[in-house]
């Protein structure tokens, strides 16, 4: 999937509500499954050190869009 080649080993919370958005615009999620990636993926929740929560994000936000589209 070309988005998920796009996201790269790194991503900021900023980007993914950018994707998510731009996902639910083209009718690519819904709004439960939206919800569910920025939660999965929020600072609060990657508790990790700042050098490496935008590694797990991105690791985190792929995994869970190929799940999405597997289905």
């Amino acid at each position: 999937m070309h988005i998920i080649q796009n996201i790269g080993d790194r991503i900021s919370a900023n980007e993914v509500d950018i994707f998510i958005s731009n996902f639910m615009s083209y009718g690519i999620t819904n709004e439960k499954e939206a919800k569910l990636l920025k939660v999965a993926t929020s600072d609060n929740v990657l508790t990790v050190e700042p050098r490496l929560r935008d590694e797990l994000r991105a690791n985190i936000f792929k995994n869970m869009l190929l799940n999405l589209i597997e289905d």
